[in-house]
């Protein structure tokens, strides 16, 4: 969009100010779903759309105890008197790993502010799955401090979208009100309105990312004001991953996207039914969404939260009936009714709600060190669910994780019918994904990897069965070396991700050369 004299002024431009500035998108308004972002050319599959750091970042709400600076889960140790206690920063008494996050920039302010005002953190330990409701202080406060340290942050912060009229009387913000206004008004010291107060704390309910760390020991929550500006799409263009010890969020294109098209993120998950989907967005974003994937009755095809008609489905009904579907009149209105495809036998919504609630509770429940309560759920509502409705498909993606993963349930040990079954799994999820969360999605990057390695185990005891010659066992591993190149292509840019996939990819020309 910028044009030259002369390719020398380009080159030049591009080095010294150009490359920093030029952007695939840019940031529109309307007056029916606010700020959003656009391609302002055509944006490749895979492309890094954006890096951004955060704005600011801090403890989620309710957490077990971590360090202040860098987010990461603490154990207790013993103290001088026996008795087990945290590594605590030596002024503010906040639990942290060592003297290196003590003296972290990120806790600088905030430390220094509660030195002044003689407050110690006072988190004991007790056992070791308390969560503590003190963290909640510390992001909000982090963004009051900015008002003096950093005060075009804070505006730009203070400009996101809150709610904060909405939430100021859910149940929640009745327990948060008291403590956080009584922390930072008078514990503190801070002259700030309650007002601002509690928006800051809804600007971070209703726009921050979950930053969790590749090995799962720190999860923290952060604003990044870029990446906030994205509208919610049930079917995303786009996945995000966290980026080195500052968190830098990269988002990446899953799919093409066309020059003029928005570019979207997901709030909610891809396998939650449009029922679960609408209502979480609604309670914790405060919109409705009303995305081509939640206007469709079925999903785009996948009938993810769909039942079977009691009508047509019965012992009695004539066998060309069978498997016909209740699905929603009006998927926008929960409260509509459910009519079969077929014989217009229907049921009241609150009876979908109700029933969907009575599942998700039951599949909640289930024992997860193993596979057989997930089977026995399957089995059980196999003639009430459809095969992919999302209840299903969550057991079967349990599934997919306890074959292959868990002790006792590795590849190698796996018997056949075991082994079948969990590539069929692997199979169906991969449908689901491809209209659901297609491209270059983490999801279909995980099944891929997740077939890959069943087909080739499968492919390798087959040969060592003498079921496969020479050929054809090396046929189908270069066939499926596919999956993993394509698995790769996805997964490579994810942090830790790269020396593992290598590794598998060396193992499986190893495989190969054995064949020959």
């Amino acid at each position: 969009m910028v044009y030259y004299c002369s390719k020398e002024h380009q080159k030049f431009d591009w080095k010294k100010s150009h490359k920093v500035e030029c952007k695939p998108y840019k940031i529109q308004y309307s007056d029916s779903c606010g700020r959003f972002m656009t391609a302002t050319r055509d944006i490749k599959q895979g492309e890094v759309i954006l890096k951004e750091k955060p704005a600011v970042i801090g403890p989620r709400m309710y957490c077990k105890v971590q360090c202040l600076s860098c987010g990461r889960q603490l154990q207790p140790i013993p103290n001088d008197d026996g008795n087990m206690d945290f590594i605590r920063c030596s002024s503010c008494n906040w639990p942290v790993c060592g003297i290196d996050c003590e003296k972290a920039e990120v806790h600088r302010e905030e430390c220094k502010i509660m030195v002044q005002s003689k407050y110690k953190c006072d988190i004991k330990y007790e056992c070791p799955d308390k969560a503590e409701a003190a963290y909640c202080v510390i992001a909000p406060l982090r963004v009051l401090l900015m008002k003096d340290s950093n005060p075009r942050m804070f505006e730009s912060i203070m400009n996101l979208e809150s709610h904060v009229d909405q939430r100021i009387n859910t149940p929640i913000y009745q327990v948060l009100r008291p403590n956080l206004i009584m922390f930072i008004r008078q514990v503190l010291g801070m002259n700030f309105d309650d007002k601002i107060i509690l928006e800051i704390s809804s600007i971070f309910d209703n726009n921050s990312f979950d930053v969790r760390s590749a090995d799962k020991t720190k999860r923290l929550r952060a604003i990044y004001l870029l990446a906030s500006m994205m509208n919610h799409s049930c079917r995303p263009n786009t996945r995000h991953i966290y980026l080195g010890e500052d968190k830098t969020l990269a988002l990446i294109a899953t799919v093409h996207i066309a020059k003029g098209e928005e570019i979207t993120a997901t709030y909610t998950q891809p396998l939650w039914g449009t029922l679960d989907r609408r209502k979480f967005l609604k309670t914790n974003k405060y919109f409705d969404c009303k995305c081509e994937r939640c206007a469709d009755p079925t999903e785009f095809g996948t009938y993810l939260g769909n039942i079977y008609c009691t009508m047509c489905n019965s012992t009695n009904a004539d066998v060309s009936r069978k498997g016909a579907m209740l699905v929603s009149t009006n998927p926008l209105d929960e409260t509509a009714l459910w009519k079969c495809e077929n014989c217009g036998y229907f049921i009241q919504g609150r009876q979908m709600v109700w029933g969907n609630k009575a599942l998700k509770e039951e599949l909640s429940s289930l024992n997860k060190t193993g596979p057989q309560d997930f089977e026995h759920f399957i089995e059980k509502y196999k003639l009430t669910l459809h095969p992919r409705n999302h209840l299903l498909i969550q057991a079967k993606l349990a599934l997919m994780e306890i074959y292959g993963n868990y002790k006792g349930y590795s590849l190698k040990e796996l018997p056949e019918n075991l082994l079948s079954r969990k590539i069929d799994i692997c199979n169906e999820l991969l449908e689901v994904a491809e209209k659901l969360d297609p491209g270059w999605s983490r999801f279909r990057g995980s099944i891929l990897l997740e077939l890959e390695a069943a087909m080739t185990i499968k492919i390798k005891k087959e040969f060592e069965a003498e079921m496969l010659t020479k050929t054809e066992a090396q046929n189908q591993l270069i066939e499926n070396m596919v999956l993993l190149e394509e698995a790769t292509n996805i997964l490579k840019i994810e942090p830790h991700m790269n020396e593992a996939l290598q590794t598998k990819l060396q193992e499986r020309l190893s495989i190969l050369d054995n064949t020959k």
